[in-house]
């Protein structure tokens, strides 16, 4: 089963969609910003490949890079909320500046959502605390992390689709 902030976010993000004119999801606040679908069509894509990373460590016989141990209680990775640390995204994951609609995107996430489920659904709990991915920023996180995280990093661009509709509202 998934993180159960992972499968919150979702939630919130689809309220969110949801409660907006379908029009302001391919709007730009600023011309170098992304758009709202943009966002949400980067989350497919970061789903989508952290997935299929998943599931090609979950595939391999080897030991995998050891997790980092912190100090702390909190894992580094919940740094990914400060949306004062900016990280550019990969190009693989940078989506397309095009029009979206509200049903694409939803049929999107929701296919990548359920492979994640399921890939996840089909792991042991040993390969999931025992097996590691490495983080570009965060270094090796067990698979277990990499699925919080994709909830952390959803829920970090729910608060920017929030700030583009706050930043659309003022403009109009």
């Amino acid at each position: 089963m998934l993180h159960p902030n992972t499968i919150k976010v979702r939630e919130q993000i689809w309220s969110f969609a949801d409660s907006l004119d379908e029009p302001i999801l391919n709007e730009h606040a600023r011309p170098d910003q992304w758009t709202i679908a943009q966002v949400m069509e980067h989350l497919y894509l970061m789903e989508t490949a952290i997935t299929d990373r998943l599931i090609q460590t979950l595939q391999q016989n080897g030991p995998t890079p050891a997790p980092i141990s912190g100090a702390t209680s909190t894992p580094s990775f919940h740094l990914t909320l400060d949306r004062s640390r900016h990280t550019p995204a990969p190009p693989e994951l940078v989506p397309a500046d095009k029009h979206l609609t509200l049903t694409e995107l939803r049929t999107r996430l929701d296919r990548s959502r359920s492979r994640l489920e399921e890939t996840i659904a089909a792991a042991s709990s040993e390969d999931l605390r025992g097996k590691t991915m490495n983080h570009p920023i965060f270094g090796p996180l067990t698979l277990e992390e990499w699925h919080e995280f994709v909830g952390l990093h959803e829920q970090r661009h729910l608060e920017q689709m929030k700030e583009i509709q706050a930043a659309l509202g003022s403009t109009g």
